[in-house]
């Protein structure tokens, strides 16, 4: 081979340009162009690993952020406490404990008020009408048992539950759980306690109402009451922190503002014209949109608990749910119709005995 190189034993081997041919590096030029690539291809990668590095930290960043908002927003709309204050039982009221599993398999706790002792049977044959409470965001079903009393004394079944994360109920809130909480308690008074649909009022205070009202959507009843609505969470939000697109952060948004409008039976809409927390035009609005028979009533005194700061407020209040509920002419599929006399003497004490 020409050019080559002949060793001891008078074979020819390659020289260094041959082997340079071969593997096509053409002298120096060759060797700059390979280092070049080479170069390059380095460069690539540590540009490919800044890009993935800001590319990381965009995520993180992201979702530190995701979860600061919802941390904000889980405490915007409630707070809940384990802390049962008192139970019916330490206010002279007969009641049964119950335990319910809601749909997304959490296990939730209740209270069964009923109107009459089961030492003192009802005078008449007449069922007897049943309210399902949703109480508040704040505390527990414990710190709505002054209301529980008084729709007790009208002569009513109570039923109230703790939603998911209040009281010695399981889970974490939210606005799906608390869906699955009130289709829980509705479902045991249907199936359970064999309540006629067209015999049982929803009232719910706070963001009970919005809970309330959601149901009231998807289920039948013979009325429903709010106290103390707010007409829509996410609304709420927004006017707090207006920067933020909370539309797309948000997953409680209760806006009964569009639920309203597709509830279906009698409404009583109750707010007080001094309340602080929640204004009362977010009930007038909720009323505008109501359909046909609704009434809005505006009362005196603080949030929800109006009722027992003015004796012409609780008067009112009290006249108000009492004709709502007693005065109302049931459905004709009704087992029995129900008469306005047939309920117990109710009690106009506004506070818990």
């Amino acid at each position: 081979m020409a050019g080559g190189i002949t060793d001891s034993r008078g074979r020819q081997v390659l020289a260094g340009p041959q082997i340079r041919q071969i593997f096509g590096l053409h002298a120096k030029t060759s060797c700059q162009y390979v280092l070049g690539n080479l170069g390059y291809a380095y460069f690539l990668m540590k540009s490919g690993t800044r890009s993935g590095l800001r590319l990381t930290l965009l995520l993180l960043l992201v979702g530190g952020v995701y979860l600061v908002m919802h941390n904000y927003e889980q405490q915007f709309v409630y707070a809940p406490s384990p802390f049962i204050k008192k139970t019916p039982r330490e206010v002279k009221l007969s009641y049964d404990n119950i335990a319910l599993t809601t749909d997304d398999g959490v296990n939730i706790q209740g209270w069964f008020v009923p109107a009459h002792a089961p030492e003192d049977p009802p005078v008449t044959n007449t069922p007897t009408l049943t309210l399902l409470f949703f109480h508040g965001g704040v505390g527990n079903i414990s710190d709505g048992l002054a209301k529980i009393h008084l729709l007790h004394d009208m002569g009513l079944d109570v039923f109230t539950v703790d939603y998911h994360g209040y009281g010695k109920s399981g889970g974490t809130p939210s606005e799906s759980g608390l869906a699955s909480d009130a289709f829980a308690a509705y479902s045991y008074l249907m199936d359970q306690r064999h309540v006629k649909p067209e015999r049982v009022y929803l009232y719910g205070e706070d963001l009970g109402a919005a809970v309330a009202i959601e149901l009231a959507t998807k289920v039948r009843a013979a009325g429903l009451i709010t106290e103390g609505a707010t007409a829509s969470v996410i609304e709420k939000i927004e006017e707090a922190s207006p920067l933020i697109p909370w539309q797309f952060l948000l997953r409680n948004k209760f806006d009964s503002l569009t639920n309203i409008r597709n509830v279906h039976m009698p409404v009583l809409n109750i707010h007080s014209t001094e309340d602080n927390v929640v204004p009362v035009d977010d009930s007038r609005r909720l009323s505008a949109l109501a359909h046909e028979p609704k009434e809005l009533v505006e009362i005196h005194g603080a949030h929800c608990d109006a009722f027992v700061h003015s004796l012409d407020s609780f008067d009112l209040y009290y006249d108000k749910v009492s004709h709502f509920i007693l005065d109302q002419p049931k459905d004709k599929t009704a087992d029995t119709p129900v008469s306005t006399q047939t309920a117990a003497p109710a009690s106009k004490d506004p506070t818990p005995r």
